[in-house]
C-alpha cells in the first residue's frame, strides 16, 4: 500500500501538493482557529459571548448560501481562475477582519473566512483530486486531506507564538501576506494536472448524461439523502462539543489543559487512517463505507455520555479522529462514484454548502440546550442516537 502512496508521488508530486496545500489554508476559515481569535473579536467590538455566537453561526450559513451557488461554477470554470478567486478573497477577508469599526466589518469578515476557507480551499482541494484521478482517486484524496490535520497541529502552536510578541490585528495581516504570495505557488502547482486524465472525462452514468445536472435535482433524489446524514453526523457534532469543551470540562472537573491537549489525538487519528481508508476505498469502492465512517463516533459519544474521565474525551477524540479519516476519503471519491465527475463541483458545492449549514447549527443548538439546563450526559445521548438514525440510513445505500 505505501509502496503505492510513493509511485502515485512521484507520478504526480505538483498537483498532489497542490491538493494537500489547498486543505491547510483551509484553516485560516475553520473553527478551530477562528476559536482562537473569539475573546480578540469581541473585545473590539464590544459583544457579549451569545452575541458573538449569533453572528457566527449568521456568518457561517451566510457563506454556505454563497458556497452553493458559487462553488458549482468550477464546472464551468477553470481551475486557475477559480483558485485566484478563492485566495483574493481569503485574503481581503483576513484584513477586513482586523478592521473594527461596525459589526457589519465582522460579519462579512467572518462569512468571507468561512466562505473561502472552510468552503472553497476544501472545495477546490477534493473537487480536483476527485475529476482528475481515477483509479488512484482514493489515494490522491486522502493525501490531499492531509493538510487539514497539519493545520491542526501546527497553526494552533503559531498563533499562540505570534500573539505573544505582537497584536491580533497584525497576526491577520501576517495571514493574508502569506496568502497572497503563496498564490504563485499554487496556480503554479495546479497547472501539473495528470496528463493522462487532464481531459474531460466522459461519464456513462445516467446522471452525468444529463443536460446540466443541477442542484435541486439532487435534492429531489432519495440517494442524496440517504447518503447525505452520514456525512454530515460527524462535522456536526465535532463542531458543536469543540466549541464547547471548555464548558464539558467544568461539569465534569476536567483539567482545562487535559481537555485542550487531546486535539493532538484527533489530528493524529484522522491523517493515519485517510491513508489506510485511501487505499480500501481504491480496491473496494466508496459505497461499502457509508454508515461505518460514523460508526467509530457513536461509540466516541457513548464513552462521553458514560464519562470515565477525561479519558472518555481524549477516547472520544480519537475515535472521532478515526471518522474523520474515512470522511476525509470519502468527501472527494463517493461523489464521482455515484454522479460521475462532469458536474462534480455542483454536486460537491451543494453537499459543502449542507456541512456548512450544519457547523453553523450545531452551536446554536448546543448552546440552547445548555441554557436549558440539559447534562452533558443527556446531550451525548441525543448526539448518539442522531448518529444511530444516520447510520442505520446509510445502510440502506449498501443493502
Amino acid at each position: 500500500m505505501f509502496k503505492q502512496y510513493f509511485r502515485l508521488l512521484q507520478s504526480h508530486p505538483r498537483f498532489l501538493l497542490f491538493g494537500f496545500l489547498a486543505t491547510f489554508f483551509s484553516s485560516f476559515g475553520q473553527t478551530f482557529l477562528l476559536g482562537l481569535f473569539t475573546d480578540a473579536f469581541r473585545s473590539a467590538n464590544d459583544l457579549s459571548h451569545g452575541e458573538y455566537g449569533a453572528i457566527y453561526a449568521g456568518a457561517t450559513f451566510f457563506g454556505g448560501l454563497l458556497l452553493m451557488r458559487i462553488g458549482k461554477q468550477l464546472d464551468t470554470v477553470s481551475l486557475a481562475h477559480f483558485t485566484t478567486f478563492t485566495f483574493i478573497g481569503i485574503a481581503l477577508s483576513a484584513l477586513l477582519i482586523t478592521w473594527p469599526i461596525h459589526l457589519l466589518t465582522l460579519f462579512l469578515g467572518l462569512a468571507g473566512l468561512r466562505l473561502f476557507g472552510q468552503g472553497f480551499m476544501g472545495h477546490i482541494a477534493m473537487t480536483s483530486m476527485g475529476r482528475y484521478f481515477t483509479e488512484q482517486r482514493g489515494k490522491a484524496v486522502a493525501f490531499a486531506g492531509m493538510g487539514f490535520p497539519l493545520g491542526e497541529l501546527v497553526l494552533p502552536l503559531l498563533i499562540v507564538s505570534l500573539l505573544a510578541v505582537t497584536g491580533w490585528q497584525q497576526t491577520w495581516w501576517l495571514f493574508a501576506l502569506l496568502l497572497i504570495c503563496g498564490l504563485p505557488l499554487m496556480l503554479w502547482l495546479q497547472a501539473h494536472k495528470p496528463k493522462e486524465i487532464a481531459a474531460p472525462v466522459v461519464d456513462h452514468s445516467e446522471e452525468a448524461l444529463q443536460i446540466g445536472l443541477r442542484q435541486r435535482d439532487l435534492l429531489r433524489q432519495r440517494r442524496f439523502w440517504v447518503v447525505l446524514p452520514a456525512l454530515l453526523g460527524l462535522p456536526f457534532v465535532v463542531t458543536a462539543l469543540l466549541l464547547n469543551q471548555l464548558w464539558l470540562a467544568g461539569q465534569q472537573s476536567w483539567s482545562v489543559a487535559a481537555t485542550a491537549g487531546a486535539i493532538m489525538l484527533f489530528s493524529l487519528s484522522r491523517v493515519t487512517v485517510s491513508v489506510f481508508a485511501g487505499d480500501w476505498i481504491d480496491r473496494l469502492g466508496s459505497r461499502r463505507f457509508i454508515g461505518l465512517n460514523i460508526v467509530p463516533v457513536i461509540l466516541g459519544t457513548l464513552l462521553l455520555a458514560a464519562n470515565f474521565g477525561v479519558w472518555s474525551w481524549w477516547a472520544f477524540l480519537g475515535l472521532a479522529g478515526v471518522s474523520a479519516g474515512i470522511n476525509s476519503a470519502l468527501s472527494g471519491t463517493l461523489w464521482a462514484e455515484l454522479y460521475g465527475t462532469r458536474y462534480l463541483a455542483t454536486v460537491r458545492a451543494l453537499v459543502h454548502a449542507m456541512m456548512v449549514f450544519a457547523t453553523a447549527l450545531a452551536p446554536f443548538l448546543m448552546g440552547t440546550l445548555i441554557d436549558s439546563g440539559w447534562s452533558p450526559t443527556a446531550i451525548m445521548l441525543m448526539f448518539s442516537s442522531i448518529l444511530i438514525v444516520a447510520w442505520l440510513n446509510a445502510r440502506r445505500l449498501v443493502d
